[in-house]
């Protein structure tokens, strides 16, 4: 039943996941821990729909608390490997929440991909101009709104252990997932470069001696098919292997009006796969190989719409439909993507408490995608600027494709503990390079061809100390020496793009303290200070070279973790405040389709986070959480384009001078004191989940109501180019049967919301929108 959830249990070794004990081995027996605290949050006006859920959330509680003497039933123990080895969440001195396999699979409803997974924790945002592929993470304001392949991410994508950096390498799709775990402040100690804003883990299932297999295909709105499978396969009692699939398809769903009548936008297929082998010859030794691949292929990878701003508004315009675009150079829209990875977990375990652990990953990914990316028919007359669907004087329509991108990474790690101690220490090594082909179709002598390449090693290490029955203290450090080499030259024979190159390095230390403090058996405080970096980073799109030194952040924390009623609620919280130095930021557009890097002298921001889950019955589990985030930038000298041609878009920064671009003049900005871009202030999430028992199964309904803040879509601030605020709701209703047969109607953004996603600044007001509503009908068997 869904209130068991929320994380299958794992025996692993030490330093991988590690002996099962009651909190997983080496930690000592877990401590439940509950507060009984009053607090009072101060929301907007536009969030009293929040204000309304949490009020019901805290009247709810007493009525739980009285249920709770007749029926002991509780939360399931989280365990998490946030801090590389199994431990309760409690016992983790850092904010990191959990979104059990379940939530995702619900989330994923309709074929969406890893951005559902936005704003559906504290601080978490998540978005792209690329479509289904290149998601770029934000974590507490911090992220990159840089959509070239090749940019750095303070926010860093665990998958199965191994960090996928190139964004591209991050558009698997999820399926048998086990958990993710969104872990938020710096994590430099343990996961190295480019997590300073956080990291985003996700594992997937992994082979057992169980079947614990399902098998569901859906069918609903624009035609999306989706099946999805996983199962274990026993050849002994100690070689276990599971197989897991998942196959999507879209059909075209968008007309482009040029062409004439009838869809050509909109649809994909994708099919993807994971092989697992898990051998346990002794109980000192254990090997994981995973193998997995991904191959997409559509017609767009990101629809851009004309003008679908209107000039002095924010929003679409009241006439948008998405299901209609306009575009001349729409031919050349394609999306093209194919990735091979594997990797190789051996851990050993010795009978002094030490284990050591080899982690090694490979993965290989080819990909092209290009669009008409200024979203509309060009058109030669004056009256025809700020149309819908119109594009006055000029047109763009490029791609972007990656040959050969190989990532190898290598980690060694050593593991152990005694009576009060725990220890680990590691080596780390990173190897990628790539070339990239920036094509302009409309101009080809222009087009350019990127190569880089990048090699990171580190040092690292880690120990926990149990001071008392109730203190324990933590320190991490961590050395990193990064190197980047970038080239660009022309394309194609006759090429106009001058030759060029850049090289880059440093060398960095990151260190965290944190005090953790059990102050009952259902209540623990902590404290927690941390630094991160994120390493340094060149850009070459269309032979525009630029680069951008390290960006270094220090980061402290406060909160608490606790259990109420019993067991039957848990309610965590904290509060922080972060300084970035040398920030990267990208300033994108505005003159033209390029990018350029920019270091801020100083970023601030500091926020909120809380979260809470309740059983209210044996039938009834809600659980919400709530995120306030507030950034800034320090930098009077700091200047951004804005936006770079007719019709321009309503500024809202002081004016600091002009500059000649490649197609006029160019007015510049400066940004000092405006937020960091796709930085919603508040985000929320509710969810309710609902069961109804029958002899031989039951009903259920389970819906979920996700809030995300308005907020700039660039450095600069304007009327126009805003990420709109936005309620997205989802809905699931079915029956269950015990034997494991469901069949479930199922929708995602059901009140069919239509906001803006993101712009293009150098061109009219182009938008780009989130999806409409998905309606579907769902059949799954587990066995």
């Amino acid at each position: 039943m869904w209130y068991k959830l929320l994380v299958r249990k794992k025996s692993w070794p030490v330093g991988g996941r590690g002996d099962k004990t009651d909190c997983g081995a080496p930690n000592p027996p877990c401590k439940p821990k509950v507060l009984e605290m009053k607090s009072t949050i101060k929301l907007p006006q536009n969030l009293l729909g929040v204000s309304s859920c949490l009020t019901v959330g805290l009247m709810l509680t007493p009525f739980a608390s009285a249920l709770a003497q007749d029926n002991q039933m509780t939360l399931e123990e989280v365990i998490v490997t946030a801090q590389k080895r199994e431990q309760t969440l409690e016992d983790v001195p850092a904010a990191v929440s959990i979104i059990a396999g379940e939530q995702v699979r619900e989330y994923l409803n309709g074929a969406q991909d890893i951005r559902a997974l936005a704003a559906r924790v504290p601080g978490l945002n998540i978005e792209t101009s690329n479509g289904r592929t290149q998601p770029r993470f934000y974590l507490r304001g911090m992220g990159n709104i840089d959509f070239d392949v090749n940019a750095n991410q303070p926010v860093a994508m665990m998958f199965d252990d191994i960090s996928l950096e190139n964004n591209t390498l991050r558009s698997l799709p999820l399926f048998d997932i086990e958990r993710v775990e969104v872990l938020r402040g710096p994590q430099g100690s343990l996961f190295g470069r480019n997590t300073n804003a956080g990291v985003v883990k996700i594992d997937t299932v992994r082979p057992d001696q169980d079947r614990n297999g399902y098998f569901t295909v859906s069918y609903g709105s624009r035609e999306t098919l989706i099946g999805e499978g996983a199962t274990n396969f026993s050849f002994s009692d100690t070689l276990t292997a599971r197989i897991s699939l998942k196959y999507q398809d879209r059909g075209e769903w968008i007309d482009n009006v040029s062409n004439g009548p009838g869809d050509d936008f909109g649809g994909f297929e994708e099919f993807a796969w994971r092989a697992q082998l898990l051998w346990e010859p002794s109980d000192s030794f254990r090997g994981h190989l995973k193998l997995h691949g991904f191959d997409q292929s559509g017609s767009d990878p990101n629809v851009f719409y004309a003008n679908a701003i209107a000039l002095g508004t924010s929003g679409v315009r009241p006439e948008f439909d998405e299901k209609i675009a306009s575009h001349d150079d729409g031919s050349v829209a394609t999306l093209d993507l194919d990735h091979i990875g594997g990797a190789l977990n051996l851990q050993w375990s010795f009978g002094n408490g030490m284990t050591f652990t080899s982690i090694t990953g490979y993965d290989t990914l080819e990909n092209f995608q290009s669009a008409d990316v200024d979203g509309g028919e060009i058109s030669f007359n004056p009256a025809d600027i700020g149309m819908l669907g119109k594009q006055v004087f000029f047109g763009v329509a490029t791609g972007d494709g990656l040959d050969d991108l190989e990532q190898f990474t290598q980690e060694f790690r050593l593991a152990g503990e005694t009576d009060s101690l725990f220890y680990q220490v590691g080596f780390y090594y990173f190897d990628e390079d790539f070339d990239l082909l920036n094509q302009d179709f409309l101009n080809p002598p222009a087009s350019a061809l990127v190569t880089q390449q990048t090699d990171s090693m580190a040092l690292f290490g880690q120990v926990e100390k149990t001071l008392s029955d109730a203190w324990s203290l933590t320190l991490g450090g961590r050395w990193t020496d990064d190197e980047k080499d970038l080239t660009v030259g022309p394309a194609f024979p006759g090429g106009t793009v001058t030759p060029d190159s850049i090289s880059v390095s440093d060398d960095f230390f990151n260190w965290d303290v944190a005090v953790n403090f059990h102050a009952t058996d259902d209540t623990s405080y902590y404290g927690r200070i941390a630094t991160g970096s994120r390493g340094p980073v060149t850009l070459g799109r269309f032979g525009f070279v630029s680069s951008a030194e390290t960006e270094d952040t220090l980061s402290t924390e406060i909160g608490f973790k606790s259990n109420l009623m019993d067991g039957r609620a848990r309610w965590n919280s904290a509060v922080y405040m972060f300084k970035n130095d040398d920030q990267q930021l990208t300033a994108t557009g505005g003159a033209a389709n390029v990018n350029q890097l920019l270091n801020a002298d100083q970023v601030n921001g500091w926020g909120v986070e809380t979260e809470f889950d309740v059983l209210v019955t044996e039938n009834l589990r809600l659980m919400a959480n709530l995120s306030y985030n507030d950034t800034e930038i320090d930098d009077p000298d700091l200047r951004d384009d804005l936006c770079g041609s007719a019709p321009t878009c309503t500024g809202l920064d002081p004016v600091v001078g002009m500059r000649l671009g490649p197609f006029g003049p160019v007015t510049e900005v400066s940004i000092d004191g405006n937020p960091l871009p796709r930085t919603p202030q508040w985000i929320f999430n509710f969810i309710l989940e609902y069961s109804y028992p029958l002899s031989s199964g039951g009903l259920y309904f389970n819906t979920d109501w996700n809030y995300r803040d308005e907020s700039n879509l660039f450095l600069h601030e304007s009327i126009e180019f805003v990420q709109d605020a936005r309620w997205l709701g989802g809905l699931r209703a079915g029956y269950r049967t015990d034997s494991g047969m469901d069949i479930a109607i199922v929708g995602r953004n059901i009140t069919d919301e239509i906001v803006v996603e993101g712009g293009i600044n150098f061109l009219n007001l182009t938008a780009f929108v989130n999806e409409p509503a998905w309606w579907g009908l769902e059949f799954t068997a587990r066995f």
